[in-house]
């Protein structure tokens, strides 16, 4: 198997925490100056494969198939094809089905692939990064292997792996710039410590977790399991803030914050509030029914400034109803 990484010469890969990781582990063991690139599975209609060079190998890493739109995934597979690609294997671990209905739709051959995805509810093998240990077996040196199983603890959320923490905290301060992660990808397919620029991303990163202690202790309680807390103007991690919000005990989190507008051409105030993972509150539907107008989804709604009091009524009301 590891004569069939070695062809691979581009690798298109998720961007969270594994998928940067399991990378890292398939360009240590890829062809020499094999390339690589970032996307998620509902972004690969803005990928454009002609734009990769000619002829690449390539392996698709912790990448599903779009299941809200499967014609999307459909689409970058003939695009790929088109631009006279070959894929290699798909390294993921999330629905082997889909991917085989997928290349049946384009017909390409599901089986010719020299690595194929899994279903991780029908196996032992949960992330990417455990189905490329599985794949290289006894041929994986011991930096792939850490990698790997860096991967597999971050698919948990869990990142206190060597490999797992530099990754999270580097690109966490800028999480939208994927050259980010292709640096990383590449620096820890060759090395196992940070660098002087990795390092700079991290000491950003903790200037933004002290920005969190400070929103955190200006936090206003406002009764019922209900805080309010303000990131306006403020560079935050939002899984990571509202993370530390809900450990203090907080049943939903009102956030004044900012959102850009295209139709404004520049960021405008927004109020949001999110619920606590595991609250049986759709805070949408809630708030609708109150008459106000809002966007989001159940654990997290938004709303626009002046619809704040009535918003929050609505949520205090539900919160109140389910006590009872």
């Amino acid at each position: 198997m590891d004569k069939k990484l070695k062809k691979v010469n581009f690798v298109l890969s998720v961007g969270s925490v594994d998928g940067v990781c399991c990378s890292a582990a398939v360009l240590r063991n890829a062809a020499e100056g094999a390339d690589i690139a970032f996307c998620q599975a509902f972004t690969v209609d803005k990928v454009d494969p002609a734009a990769w060079g000619e002829r690449r190998n390539i392996l698709l890493v912790d990448l599903a198939v779009n299941n809200r739109d499967e014609s999307m995934t459909q689409d970058f597979l003939r695009r790929i094809k088109a631009a006279g690609h070959t894929i290699i294997g798909v390294l993921d671990e999330h629905n082997a089905d889909d991917w085989r209905r997928a290349f049946a739709t384009t017909e390409l051959s599901f089986d010719d692939l020299a690595i194929q995805p899994v279903s991780q509810n029908e196996g032992d093998i949960k992330s990417s990064g455990a189905l490329l240990l599985s794949i290289l077996g006894d041929e994986a040196d011991e930096q792939t292997r850490e990698l790997c199983k860096a991967a597999d603890a971050g698919d948990r959320m869990d990142f206190s792996t060597h490999f797992g923490g530099i990754v999270n905290q580097a690109v966490k301060s800028r999480i939208m710039d994927d050259s980010r992660r292709v640096y990383l990808a590449k620096h820890f397919a060759q090395n196992r410590d940070a660098d002087e620029t990795i390092r700079g991303w991290i000491a950003e990163y903790e200037a933004v977790l002290a920005t969190h202690e400070e929103i955190v202790a200006a936090r206003k309680d406002l009764g019922d399991g209900i805080v309010r807390i303000d990131a306006v103007g403020k560079t935050v991690d939002m899984t990571t803030l509202m993370g530390a919000v809900y450990d203090l005990g907080y049943q939903v989190v009102l956030t004044e914050g900012e959102m850009f507008d295209k139709a404004a051409g520049a960021k405008i105030r927004q109020i949001a509030f999110g619920c606590k993972p595991g609250l049986k509150l759709d805070a949408v539907a809630t708030i609708k029914a109150a008459g106000v107008d809002c966007s989001g989804f159940a654990a997290k709604a938004n709303v626009k400034p002046e619809d704040e009091e009535a918003a929050l009524a609505a949520i205090r009301a539900a919160l109140g109803n389910q006590s009872k």
